[in-house]
């Protein structure tokens, strides 16, 4: 591993940093309005993939398999600016969704039930929910680009222009605040707001269960 890449002591603060950003820049281009959002939205979730793929785990195929579904969102986010294609600006979507899904899960095979307890464990724990609640949220657009009408509070526009509106209902229902602007209303986008509900919940419950369990291995050690 060279100087510049992160270690197992310090990989998920970078990838904390490019979330948090990614969640911030996001909120700012809509309170500023600006004109060429999906273009800056693109330039900033490419960021955090990158980010991603550079500081999570680095077996072989796993690293050359994100590398390559960085590069092709990337690719279809250049062709669907110029082309302004609403087929490219759906296979984006699916594959941005499908490589949080699998960056949360690689994240948590490092962080769970495993290795000893400290601050970049902890640090990781918060990227994966910050993941979790991302996944959800491009969970909830590809559903209202499929199925247009099954997020009241959505608009009737292309995923970029709601995705603030659904990473704030995400993170609303994941931690079960549930203040009510935004409404699923068809069924498939009920089932995944229990779902994200219970994943919530669980998840919060088996952190603590996986740092007990690590803590407890330690003392009947001796450690």
């Amino acid at each position: 591993m060279s100087a510049t890449s992160p270690t197992e002591r310090d990989n998920f603060i970078w990838l904390l940093i490019a979330l948090v950003t990614l969640l911030f820049s996001g909120a700012l281009m809509q309170q500023l309005e600006l004109e060429d959002g999906a273009s800056l939205i693109n330039i900033s979730i490419s960021f955090t993939l990158l980010v991603a793929v550079w500081s999570m785990e680095r077996r072989k195929a796993w690293y050359q398999s994100r590398i390559g579904l960085t590069v092709f969102i990337a690719a279809i986010g250049i062709g669907d600016y110029f082309l302004n294609s609403a087929g490219l600006s759906l296979l984006q979507l699916i594959f941005i969704f499908s490589f949080f899904s699998f960056t949360t899960l690689l994240a948590c095979r490092q962080i769970l039930f495993q290795g000893s307890v400290d601050l970049n464990k902890i640090i990781g724990a918060i990227c994966i929910y910050i993941m979790m609640g991302l996944t959800w949220a491009f969970s909830y657009l590809l559903v209202e680009e499929i199925f247009p009408g099954s997020m009241l509070g959505f608009t009737e526009a292309d995923w970029h222009a709601n995705l603030q509106d659904a990473v704030y209902y995400s993170f609303v229902t994941l931690t079960t605040l549930g203040y009510g602007e935004i409404t699923p209303v068809q069924p498939l986008a009920r089932f995944l707001a229990y779902m994200e509900a219970l994943t919530g919940q669980f998840y919060i419950a088996i952190l603590v269960a996986s740092l007990i369990g690590i803590r407890l291995a330690k003392i009947r050690d001796g450690d």
